[in-house]
């Protein structure tokens, strides 16, 4: 299972697709939760509401996620 710490380092590379910047380094990350069973709870931030982008953020930020050995799934509010 990840540590909180862990699952920020694997987000640190996920970019917004718009301003081409970490999501980690723009304070776009607001919380990162893990549970004892392995789900990872992570809440992002949106530049502007209704963000047409949303999907590709929710995609990037599951597929960097799991990545992460220990990882049985991942809840991503946006």
């Amino acid at each position: 299972m990840p540590t909180i710490d862990q699952v920020i380092d694997a987000l640190r590379p996920v970019e917004d697709p718009e301003l081409r910047r970490s999501i980690v380094d723009l304070g776009m990350l607001r919380d990162v939760r893990v549970n004892d069973d392995g789900q990872v709870a992570v809440v992002v931030a949106l530049t502007v509401a209704g963000c047409p982008l949303r999907q590709e953020i929710t995609n990037r930020v599951t597929g960097a996620v799991n990545a992460l050995a220990g990882v049985a799934g991942v809840l991503v509010t946006a």
